[in-house]
């Protein structure tokens, strides 16, 4: 019988171990998801289920598994010597976005939920990362070098008609995401010597700092009701908090002294 399902799955090593977990909107309810004895993390709930895909070095190098939140239904999808990871679900849960370096420089790829119909989206030079979906499926934010620098791009779920929305000459965090309406994509960028939480428009307007101050404020990610979680090296360790669409009312959600990564809120 599978269990309630939290809404945040994160990424600890609370346990001596780098594995995923859940837990409750306001940080109760923790509760270990995978039990590997190798890495795994960056999960991502399948939209309106039980389960989510994540990466795991299980069998040596970097897949993509997915499994239910109560530990049944393991399933690798990916199985190459290359990295395979960060997987996104599309909002319709049959397609799931992921990173490889299969063929040189990590690409952004697509296939079915099942694993099969692999299609690489990005072909330019330099490196394609952190993809992520609008909330309507049609269109595909990433992180790319092509310009020469990293910036956030925009294309269609095809991966055609690529246009860059950022042009700062700075470093764009690796973990992107649109806000539910469509209309803003938050995302981490090192202007200074920090890391901090940034939110621009979906078509490159209106670029604001969110975060400002010494910590290491990084993944964003939205939730439903359109507030923005993240990690941040605040307190002393990487820890999950989140805060209002403005940068304010920041709340911390974990406590532990190990490593704590926010991965995915069900959206």
């Amino acid at each position: 019988m599978l269990v309630n399902r939290p809404p945040i799955l994160f990424t600890s090593a609370r346990g001596g171990n780098v594995d995923v977990y859940v837990m409750d909107a306001d940080g109760s309810g923790v509760r270990r998801v995978t039990t590997d004895a190798r890495v795994d993390q960056h999960g991502d709930w399948a939209p309106g289920g039980f389960n989510f895909a994540f990466m795991s070095n299980r069998d040596g190098d970097y897949e993509v598994f997915t499994m239910f939140i109560d530990g049944r239904g393991i399933r690798q999808l990916t199985s190459n010597a290359s990295s395979d990871g960060f997987p996104r679900w599309s909002p319709d849960g049959t397609r799931i976005l992921f990173t490889s370096n299969r063929n040189g420089p990590f690409d952004l790829f697509l296939m079915s939920a099942d694993g099969t119909g692999v299609v690489r989206l990005t072909r330019d030079s330099g490196d394609n990362v952190g993809g992520t979906w609008s909330p309507d499926g049609s269109r595909i934010a990433f992180v790319s070098t092509r310009g020469g620098l990293e910036d956030i791009y925009v294309m269609r779920a095809d991966g055609s008609d690529a246009v860059r929305i950022t042009n700062n000459a700075i470093i764009e965090g690796s973990r992107i995401a649109w806000s539910p309406d469509g209309t803003k994509i938050v995302f981490d960028g090192q202007r200074d010597r920090n890391v901090d939480i940034y939110v621009v428009d979906a078509d490159g307007r209106n670029e604001r700092r969110l975060t400002d101050g010494l910590a290491q404020d990084r993944l964003p990610s939205w939730t439903p009701d359109g507030r923005i979680a993240f990690t941040s090296d605040r307190d002393g360790d990487d820890e999950v908090y989140v805060m209002s669409a403005d940068g304010t009312n920041s709340v911390r959600l974990t406590t532990s002294a190990a490593l704590d990564v926010l991965d995915s809120w069900h959206r």
